[in-house]
Parts: structure tokens; C-alpha cells; sequence
């Protein structure tokens, strides 16, 4: 049983860390719209996206494992 947990926590983090190039190309691409300058604040957020999103990753593995018994 903890064998297929843990092929299924290292199947989504692969899958999750594949995605992460999209997310960087999203946040840049919302970072530098043309034509409209975004407010510092708002770009600084944009800025931490990819971290939460690998954050939020690592997170739910660790969730994952916590609560199976």
C-alpha cells in the first residue's frame, strides 16, 4: 500500500514540476502586457507565483503522505 503512494506522490510531482515552465511563461507574459503598465505591487505578486506554485506542490505530497495510514 505505502509502495503506490509513493509512485503516486513522485508521478504528481513529476507532472507538477512539468508544468513549471508554463507557469513561469504565464507570469512573464502577464508581468510585460503591451501597452499597459501594471502597478509595483501587483507586479511583485506576479513575481511569487511559480514559488507558491511549486510550494503548493511539495505541500500536497507532504499532505498526501500525512494522511495515509
Amino acid at each position: 500500500m505505502l509502495v503506490g503512494v509513493l509512485i503516486t506522490i513522485m508521478i504528481s510531482i513529476v507532472v507538477g514540476l512539468a508544468l513549471v515552465p508554463t507557469v513561469v511563461t504565464a507570469a512573464n507574459t502577464a508581468k510585460n502586457p503591451t501597452g499597459v503598465t501594471l502597478p509595483t505591487g501587483l507586479s511583485g505578486m506576479i513575481d511569487v507565483v511559480s514559488y507558491v506554485f511549486v510550494a503548493i506542490i511539495l505541500l500536497g505530497a507532504v499532505a498526501w503522505i500525512g494522511g495515509q495510514q
